[in-house]
C-alpha cells in the first residue's frame, strides 16, 4: 500500500538541512540489480517521472522555499528535466538569428545581461563535468572539497536533483548572510496574502498530492525565528483545511543568531524571542506534533550551548556542519514510517501513528535526541554496552531549551547499522556464561533489547523501537570530517589506527522522538522572556498588522500550552 508524504523546506537553515538529508537517502540508492534489496521504502519521499525524453528520474517529493540570490547557477526549474539556455552561447543581438527556441522571432527583444554568472563550488564543477550526479565515490573520496570552509549557500553541496515544480523563491526579498529580511512572523504572514504566492506554492503542493496514491501526512522544516515562520504557519493552516492529514513540522534554529534589517542586536534578539514564542503558540492548533532541532542548547533569547556529541568534532557556529548533524537525526529517526512492509504492521508504521503515540494529554511538542555515531566498541556485544551504560542517557538532546530525564517518558525511537551478530554471544560460546545470566540475554533481536532496556531504566514510560540492519552511508559532501580517530571505517569505536580509514564509510545510529512532562520547563522559559518585551518598542510587528490584543492572546495560549507538560494537570 503506498505511503507517500510530501516534505516542505521553508527557509535557508532548513534548506541546509534539507539538502544534507536528501544527499543522504541518494547515497543509500543501490542500482545493483543482484544486491539485497534495500528495508527502506523511498517511495515514501521520493516520486517517480519522466523527461520529455522519456527518461526515468526519481526525484524528492518536495517543495523547498528560500529567497533570492541562493539558488546561484542553478535555475528555479532545476537543470533535470530541461537544460536551460546558456546566455553565452548566444552571440548576436538580432533575434532572427537566435537558435531554434519556439518563439517568434521578430517579436523577441535581446536583452544581454551584464553581471558575471555566479561562481560554481568546485565539487558543482566537478558534478557537471562528470555529466550527472551520479560521480564515482571513490573519484570523490580522493579530492578533498574543504567544504566547511567552502560552503556559502546549500546549493554548493547540493547532490540531489529537483523536479522543475520544487524551488520556489520569494524575489521581493534578497539573501543576506549579515542580515536577515523576511525579519518578523506577521511578514511572512503578510507574504502569504499575496494572492501569486499563494496560490502557485498550493497549486504545487496539490499537483504532488494528486499524484500519489496514499498520501499519508506532511513534513516539514521551517525556520523558526525570522520571517518563514509565518508562511509555515499559514501552510499548515491550509493544509488543514485542505487535507486533514497527518503534519509533522520541525522548527529549526540556527547555531548563529542572525540579525534584522534596521535592528541593533537587543533588538534582533527581541524579534527572535516574539517570531518564536508566537510560532509555538499557534503550532499546536495547526499540526498534530512539532519537534524543534538545534544543536545549540539555548535558543530563546541568547543562542549558546553547544551540545557536545561524544566522538564528533564539529564548528558550533558552521551551518555546513551542524546542519549535517540534525540531518543525520532527520535521516534515522524518519525511519519508522519509511520501512518496506511496515504498513501491515499497524497504526506505528504510519506518521499519524508515530504523531498519535507522542502527543496525548496536548502536549503536542516533542524534544529530539540522537546517538551519532552510536558509541559501541568495535569488539563490544550490545548487551554488555547496555548493561555498562550505568544509568547514562544513550543519546544527546538536539532540541532547544529541552532536558529530557528518566520518568514519564513517552518516546519513539529508531536505530540502525547494529547488526545482530553483535547481540549477544551464541549460547555454545563460552564466553557467553556471564551474558546468560543477565535477563536481557532472552531478548532475540535489536529492537527487543532496545525496549527491554528502556522498559529497565525509564520509569512508568513506553518506548516504540524500529531497527534496522542498514547504517547511515557517510559520503562526501557529507562532513567526514566531523569523526574523531576514535572512529573506525565502519562507525564503530576502535583504538586500532590501522582500522582508520581517511574518512568513516558507515555510521550506526540511534535517534529519539521524546515526550515528557520535562519539556513544560523550556516553554515556561519562553514564554518569560517574552513577557519581559513591550510589543510597541518593535513597530515592525504592528506594520504587518499585529494588535497589542491579538500579541497577549497568542501569549496566554503558549502559557496554556505550558500547563499540558504539568504533572498535576487535570483534564
Amino acid at each position: 500500500m503506498a505511503r507517500e508524504i510530501l516534505t516542505f523546506q521553508l527557509g535557508n537553515y532548513s534548506n541546509y538541512i534539507g539538502t544534507h538529508w536528501w544527499n543522504i537517502q541518494e547515497s543509500s540508492f543501490n542500482y545493483d540489480p543482484n544486491a539485497e534489496p534495500s528495508e527502506i521504502d523511498h517511495s515514501v519521499l521520493y516520486r517517480e517521472g519522466q523527461t520529455r525524453q522519456r527518461q526515468v528520474t526519481f526525484t524528492p517529493r518536495l517543495l523547498m522555499l528560500d529567497l533570492s540570490g541562493t539558488l546561484k547557477h542553478v535555475p528555479r526549474t532545476g537543470d533535470l528535466y530541461e537544460q536551460p539556455l546558456d546566455p553565452d552561447q548566444i552571440a548576436t543581438d538580432n533575434p532572427a538569428e537566435l537558435p531554434d527556441i519556439g518563439w517568434e522571432s521578430e517579436k523577441v527583444e535581446v536583452i544581454k545581461q551584464q553581471d558575471k554568472p555566479a561562481e560554481r563550488h568546485p565539487y558543482q564543477k566537478d558534478l557537471l563535468e562528470a555529466g550527472t550526479s551520479s560521480t564515482n565515490g571513490e573519484d570523490e573520496a580522493e579530492k578533498d572539497y574543504n567544504f566547511a570552509a567552502t560552503v556559502q549557500d546549500w546549493i554548493d553541496y547540493s547532490y540531489t536533483r529537483y523536479h522543475p515544480r520544487s524551488i520556489n523563491v520569494i524575489e521581493r526579498y534578497t539573501h543576506s548572510r549579515e542580515e536577515a529580511q523576511l525579519d518578523t512572523i506577521t511578514n511572512g504572514m503578510e507574504l502569504w496574502k499575496d494572492y501569486d504566492f499563494q496560490d502557485e506554492f498550493t497549486d504545487r503542493a496539490r499537483q504532488y498530492i494528486e499524484e500519489c496514491d496514499g498520501c499519508q501526512g506532511f513534513q516539514m522544516l521551517f525556520d523558526c525565528v525570522d520571517g518563514f515562520s509565518g508562511v509555515a504557519i499559514k501552510l499548515l493552516e491550509h493544509l488543514q483545511d485542505e487535507y486533514g492529514k497527518a503534519t509533522l513540522p520541525f522548527p529549526v534554529f540556527p547555531p548563529k543568531a542572525p540579525t534584522f534589517k534596521s535592528a541593533d542586536e537587543p533588538m534582533s534578539h527581541s524579534i527572535r524571542v516574539v517570531n518564536t514564542a508566537l510560532a509555538f503558540a499557534q503550532l499546536p492548533d495547526q499540526c498534530s506534533l512539532f519537534v524543534p532541532l538545534s544543536t545549540m542548547g539555548r535558543c530563546w533569547r541568547n543562542v549558546a550551548e553547544p551540545r557536545a556529541l561524544p566522538n564528533l568534532l564539529y564548528d558550533p557556529a558552521n551551518f555546513y556542519q551542524t546542519s549535517a548533524i540534525l540531518a543525520s537525526f532527520l535521516e534515522t529517526a524518519t525511519l519508522r514510517y519509511r520501512l518496506k512492509g511496515s504498513a501491515t504492521t499497524g497504526s506505528g508504521a504510519y506518521l499519524s501513528g508515530l504523531c498519535g503515540d507522542l502527543s496525548a494529554y496536548g502536549r503536542k511538542m516533542a524534544a529530539a535526541g540522537l546517538a551519532f555515531p552510536f558509541p559501541l566498541d568495535g569488539k563490544q556485544d550490545l548487551i554488555d554496552f547496555l548493561d555498562q551504560l550505568d544509568g547514562k542517557s544513550l543519546t544527546v538532546q538536539l532540541s532547544p531549551n529541552a532536558v529530557v530525564r528518566k520518568r514519564a517518558v513517552i518516546q519513539s525511537v529508531c536505530a540502525r547499522g547494529l547488526p545482530q551478530n553483535r547481540l549477544k554471544r551464541p549460547p555454545t560460546a563460552k564466553s557467553a556464561q556471564r551474558q546468560q545470566a543477565m535477563p536481557a540475554y532472552r531478548c532475540s533481536n535489536v529492537s527487543e533489547m532496545l525496549q527491554f532496556y528502556y522498559s529497565c531504566s525509564l520509569e512508568v514510560s513506553m518506548s516504540h523501537v524500529t531497527s534496522v540492519q542498514s547504517p547511515m552511508p557517510i559520503r562526501q559532501p557529507f562532513p567526514v570530517e566531523l569523526f574523531d580517530k576514535r572512529v573506525g571505517f565502519d562507525g564503530f569505536l576502535t583504538d586500532d589506527p590501522q582500522a582508520a580509514l581517511p574518512y568513516v564509510q558507515n555510521c550506526p545510529a540511534l535517534a529519539a522522538i521524546q515526550s515528557s512532562s520535562d519539556l513544560g520547563d523550556g516553554l515556561e522559559t519562553l514564554h518569560r522572556e517574552v513577557s519581559r518585551i513591550r510589543l510597541a518598542k518593535i513597530p515592525r510587528f504592528a506594520e504587518c498588522g499585529l494588535e497589542e490584543v491579538d500579541y497577549k492572546e497568542h501569549i496566554e495560549r503558549l502559557l496554556e500550552f505550558k500547563e499540558n507538560y504539568d504533572e498535576n494537570y487535570e483534564l
